[in-house]
């Protein structure tokens, strides 16, 4: 009897908008993947990001159980944001599950995987920092690189105002190496074609950061040469790629964790903060923590954080004025307007416990931001959002996406949405495989 087999295929940062304004004819492999398989929305947590969204896809739990929702902890004692890595999930990976021992996979370019760890099968991981040893096993590098493909990661390829021809070419390449060594991995290029071939494409979400601006009303940039627009091609050309690849036994998924749309400005938090009297800052800008009440979360997660005796170096924040705290700094958030419209700049000021409910919902900020407008953001702490030179960007998530199935699992037609932590459960379906009764989610399919 013939094995059954899994491509699931992530396009991190696609836009439904973009999609449909696409359509078959610019997408054609995202055309035969809606008319030919099942198709529904992909819908984010509260905050659209990354980490979180990856995290939940691959181990099937929320971000309250897995406890990832930033690439950077957001309680660093000591304020200065640790970068998270493969042993921040307190939920195992899809692939890392005993029960599931017997599986060949292969993961190529997945946040969370680094430092990488064995499994059966092969790993380029997703590093946050410069490495040569990213892959499992050591030398795949080294093989892959006789077969002529070169993978890049994606800290080698930061935007900080560069030529665009010259950040379009490697953001793309880069995607398109990883994507040949996903193929060549999947055909049994390295020795046993695996049964689970996961592979994360981030040019869409990488270029829209960047581009958005050359997708809106009136850009001089002709269409033809719409940076984001060249992601989406050669995304799709790999969607087809692994579509030819599909067959009575091969089934594929796509999806993209968040969706994306048009950012105008990110608005500093911390500032807002100052001005009510939560805050103070130092002479170099960032907070002066003795004298500091509530401060900024990092980038991603919109979030604040009160400054709380015990979990902090520097808490001014006593257990017993933590109700008091947070009622002023709601209060304080909920009555700013955006200096670029006059309207308010949040929907909502929620407390972490009313978002996440579960053993690791502490890890959350404190209080969770809700934009009334999501073209305006909050920047973030401001030592990370300068490393990545974010007042840079005209584009960010938006928590509505898409994902797409073909193969006997799916059916075909229109199916609910879906939510990342979905995608586990939908896998195992995938492969023939049995349900593990920890995972919530629900496998994706028509009608379903």
């Amino acid at each position: 009897m013939n094995r059954r087999r899994a491509v699931v295929l992530v396009t991190e940062g696609a836009a439904p908008e973009l999609l449909d304004r696409w359509g078959p004819d610019g997408l054609p492999a995202f055309g035969r993947l809606r008319s030919e398989g099942a198709w529904g929305t992909m819908r984010s947590e509260l905050v659209p990001y990354e980490p979180p969204g990856l995290i939940s896809a691959f181990t099937g739990h929320s971000p309250a159980e897995h406890g990832v929702f930033s690439y950077w902890d957001a309680h660093s004692p000591d304020y200065e944001p640790a970068v998270l890595d493969s042993s921040a999930p307190r939920r195992p990976l899809l692939w890392q599950r005993p029960e599931l021992a017997d599986l060949t996979t292969a993961v190529v370019n997945v946040f969370g995987t680094h430092p990488v760890e064995p499994l059966n099968g092969s790993c380029i991981a997703y590093p946050m920092r410069r490495t040569l040893h990213a892959c499992h096993p050591r030398d795949l590098p080294v093989r892959l690189g006789r077969a002529g493909i070169h993978p890049a990661h994606d800290v080698n390829i930061w935007f900080t105002g560069q030529d665009r021809a010259e950040f379009t070419r490697k953001v793309l390449g880069a995607d398109r190496a990883r994507a040949d060594a996903a193929l060549h991995l999947f055909d049994g290029g390295q020795g046993e074609p695996p049964e689970l071939l996961v592979l994360n494409l981030t040019a869409i979400d990488r270029l829209s950061h960047v581009y958005w601006q050359e997708l809106e009303p009136g850009s001089p940039v002709a269409a033809d040469d719409q940076a984001v627009r060249k992601a989406y091609q050669q995304v799709d050309e790999v969607l087809g790629e692994f579509l030819d690849r599909t067959d009575a036994t091969t089934e594929l998924l796509a999806f993209s964790e968040i969706g994306f749309g048009p950012l105008r400005a990110y608005v500093s938090v911390n500032d807002v903060l100052e001005v009510a009297g939560l805050l103070t800052k130092g002479a170099d800008g960032r907070p002066d923590w003795a004298a500091t009440e509530a401060f900024e979360a990092v980038q991603g997660t919109q979030g604040v954080n009160l400054n709380t005796a015990g979990r902090y170096k520097h808490g001014t924040v006593q257990p017993h004025r933590r109700a008091e705290t947070e009622r002023r700094v709601r209060t304080a958030l909920l009555a700013h307007r955006n200096p670029y419209t006059g309207l308010p700049l949040f929907a909502d000021v929620l407390r972490a416990e009313d978002v996440h409910s579960g053993p690791a919902a502490d890890r959350a900020p404190d209080l969770i931001l809700v934009p009334h407008d999501w073209r305006y953001l909050p920047l973030g702490d401001t030592h990370w959002s300068a490393q990545v030179h974010r007042t840079l960007q005209s584009g960010w998530h938006r928590r509505e996406s898409y994902w797409g199935g073909i193969g006997r699992s799916f059916g075909t037609g229109t199916g609910a949405t879906g939510q990342p932590l979905d995608v586990a459960p939908t896998v195992l379906r995938m492969l023939g495989r049995a349900p593990l009764a920890d995972l919530t989610g629900s496998p994706l399919g028509a009608g379903g």
